[in-house]
This record gives structure tokens, C-alpha cells and sequence, in this order.
């Protein structure tokens, strides 16, 4: 079964070609739904195990919906959410074999997680660790966050991120270190939703400390944000980020649009971006991505518009003002959907997965021109079980793509 929150009620589709969409995804939304077990004691102990790609070594067998980051020592964390608990390990062998888990939460939560509502692990220059992850609280669904001061030897005590938390549902958090190596976390708000027929959340944001914990109270920063797509960030030239998200226009259109934080308390400047039409009285549960280098703008997405449908790659060189023409990339009868985008100079990465009706494919698009032309797509890896997202990672052993799938496990594949 998955194990959502109920953010807002599926409302009927009323586009063929939207009915027809939804028959395909169908497949696509049972396979890379979530498993979930029941979980078990506490273990905190620091030595490798071999073999654990599988979970095994965790106490409920692990979970589908996982998120890693490198330290910057070189070694892979990964934050793993159980039914009941949530656990940080790390890897000195890129992922080959992970360390005994380390609970956050040493009191049993209803934790909520799917692909879009996921947890996030990021580790400054430090080796401060940073986790976020969403569980049942006072409302449905609370974003909690943790640090850990001791190279992940423990981590304080789980707090909610939002100053409403007892008041207002928080969901969909996005962790992000800006260049100095400041925690951001995004994330959805519904504090502000006075009219319950009107779809649309806000986006707030705060700052942690990792010696005193939140920096301020929340801030808003956007209304009307898709209720189940989840947040893109990525920090410009000047440190300050740069959200991608897929808001809903008037008439009920739910394209993409960037919001960049100015400093001064000025207010947040925000523009559409994507122009696909999407008209669609439901939950895409799709999210964009975004990455930003020497000042250029990369960003894919997914769409089921009137213009165009699938997904899609551009890049804007004036920060975000004017982008290219969109790229559509995979094979549109194969589902192409999930993207990321890396950008480190000119070199761009883009992965997605595909489901041909029995497996799902993991794809690699690179180019070396920043985004002027492309290499050919390759398939990197496959699974005929339940899969994760796929995202991009780098440090200084090369680029990787952190992909976790049921039978096969968590797996950090090199990008040549």
C-alpha cells in the first residue's frame, strides 16, 4: 500500500488526452510505489558491514524512498525511512557497503514519504550533517529536522521545521546548502489556505544552525504552488537560490515558474518560465529540476500540456529570463519521467527513467557544450521492481547517479 499524506482530494480528469496519460502512468505509479515494514530497536554503532545493499542490516529492512549526499571527506551518506523510524548510514566504498544505521528519531512517528515527499541529508564543509524527513505530528504531516555535530555519531532530537506546525500541515521539503555552506530547507505550506476549493499551497523557507538550530521564523515566499509537485533549488552566482516549481496559473494551468530569494529583505522575484498549458484538475506528482553553473540556467520538467507533452531540457544564459527552445528527451511510448540535471562548467548531466510496461530503464544524457548539443542517451541500469527517483551526485572520484530499486538495493552508478 502507499503510504501518502492526503494532501487534497483527486479531482476528475476531464481531457482525453489527460485520461489517456493517466491509463499509461498507471503501470509507471504502481511500480515505483513505496514498501514499507514495520521497524524494530535502535542500533547505533559506527563499524562497516559487508553485504548491506540489500538492507538487511536495517532493523524493518529499509525502505524504497532514500536520499544521499557526499561529505566532504568522501563518504556517501544516506538518509533510509522505515515505517516507524528513520536511519543515517554512510558508505566509504561508493555505496558498495554502508555502516550500521543511526536512528534520529529515538521516539516511534508515523513517518510519510513518497518519491515527492522525501527526506533530505546534506553535510557542510564541516562535517556538520544536516536531515529533514515528514511524519504524522499535531497535522497529518510535519517536516522535522536533525543535525548531527559528531560526524554522525548521533543527532539532536528530531524539531519541526515550521513555526505552525501544530496549526498547518508541512510537507515536500527541499534541503539545499547554499556555496558557503548555509542549510536552506523549502518546503509547502498550508497556513495560508483559507479556501479549501481553491487549489494551490505556499512556499515558506528558513535557514538551520547547526550549533543553535533555526536561524528565523519561517518565511513565505510564493502562493499557489502545485499541491504535490515537489520543490527544485539551486543557488546562483551571488548565493542567493533560485526555486523551480510548478505553480497553477489562472485557468487552471500548472506550468513552471523560478523564484529567486533577493537580499535586504527585498521580495522575491518570480516569473513563469514554462509555457506547456497544462490545464488538469489533478496531482501531476511530478516535480522539476534545476542546476545553475557560470551563471547559466538548466532545468527540465514534465508536461501533459496542449503545446507539448513529456518530458523536457532548456537552458536560459541570461539567469533565467529567456531560455532555449525545450528538448524533449527519451522515448515518449516508454514514459519517459523523473529528471535531474547536473551542471558542473559546460559539462551538463540530465538522468530520467523509462517503463516499457515490465522495466524501468535508468537513462544518461550528457553534453560538453552547456547544453548546445547532446550525446546520446544511455541506459545505465534496469529494474523490473519497484524504483526510487533518480538523482545525480558528484565529488571529486567523478559524477554518480544515486538509484534505489526494490530487489536490487541502493545503487551509486558511475556516469563515464
Amino acid at each position: 500500500m502507499i503510504d501518502l499524506p492526503n494532501f487534497s482530494a483527486t479531482k476528475t480528469v476531464n481531457n482525453a488526452s489527460e485520461k489517456s496519460f493517466w491509463g499509461r502512468a498507471l503501470g509507471q505509479l504502481l511500480i515505483i510505489s513505496a514498501f514499507t515494514l514495520s521497524a524494530c530497536s535502535h542500533i547505533n554503532t559506527d563499524h562497516l558491514k559487508a553485504g548491506t545493499a540489500d538492507y538487511s542490516h536495517y532493523p524493518a529492512g529499509g525502505g524504497l524512498f532514500v536520499t544521499a549526499a557526499f561529505g566532504p571527506d568522501g563518504r556517501l551518506w544516506r538518509i533510509v525511512p522505515e515505517k516507524h523510524y528513520v536511519y543515517v548510514d554512510y558508505s566509504t566504498d561508493l555505496g558498495k557497503t554502508f555502516s550500521v544505521p543511526v536512528l534520529i528519531n529515538a521516539e516511534a512517528q508515523h513517518i510519510k514519504v513518497s518519491g515527492e515527499n522525501r527526506p533530505g541529508i546534506a553535510v557542510d564543509r564541516s562535517g556538520r550533517i544536516y536531515v529533514i524527513y515528514t511524519a504524522e505530528s499535531a497535522q497529518p504531516v510535519t517536516v522535522y529536522f536533525s543535525v548531527s555535530s559528531d560526524n554522525g555519531r548521533s543527532f539532536s532530537t528530531p524539531s519541526p521545521l515550521s513555526d505552525k506546525a501544530s496549526e498547518a500541515n508541512s510537507f515536500q521539503g527541499r534541503l539545499a546548502l547554499n556555496p558557503s555552506g548555509q542549510a536552506y530547507v523549502f518546503w509547502h505550506d498550508e497556513r495560508n489556505r483559507i479556501d479549501w476549493k481553491q487549489p494551490g499551497n505556499a512556499i515558506y523557507y528558513t535557514t538551520i544552525n547547526g550549533q543553535s538550530g533555526l536561524n528565523f521564523v519561517a518565511q513565505k515566499l510564493s502562493d499557489t504552488l502545485c499541491d504535490c509537485c515537489r520543490i527544485a533549488a539551486a543557488f546562483d552566482s551571488d548565493a542567493q537560490p533560485v526555486l523551480l516549481a510548478r505553480f497553477i496559473y489562472p485557468g487552471g494551468i500548472r506550468d513552471h515558474g523560478l523564484i529567486k530569494t533577493q537580499t535586504d529583505g527585498k521580495k522575491p522575484l518570480e516569473w513563469r518560465v514554462t509555457f506547456d498549458q497544462w490545464t488538469i484538475e489533478a496531482c501531476p506528482d511530478h516535480g522539476p529540476a534545476i542546476a545553475i553553473s557560470d551563471d547559466k540556467y538548466h532545468i527540465t520538467w514534465f508536461t501533459q500540456g496542449s503545446v507539448r507533452q513529456g518530458l523536457f531540457y532548456a537552458f536560459s544564459s541570461d539567469r533565467g529570463q529567456h531560455f532555449s527552445n525545450p528538448l524533449p528527451l527519451g522515448n515518449a511510448e516508454k514514459l519517459p519521467s523523473h529528471p535531474d540535471v547536473m551542471a558542473k562548467g559546460k559539462h551538463i548531466i540530465l538522468t530520467w527513467t523509462e517503463f516499457d510496461g515490465s522495466k524501468t530503464q535508468l537513462l544518461v544524457m550528457q553534453s560538453n557544450d552547456g547544453g548546445q548539443t547532446w550525446l546520446p542517451a544511455k541506459s545505465m541500469a534496469e529494474s523490473t521492481t519497484e524504483v526510487d527517483f533518480p538523482f545525480l551526485l558528484s565529488h571529486n572520484k567523478g559524477v554518480f547517479v544515486s538509484w534505489n530499486s526494490k530487489n536490487e538495493g541502493f545503487r551509486l552508478i558511475p556516469v563515464n
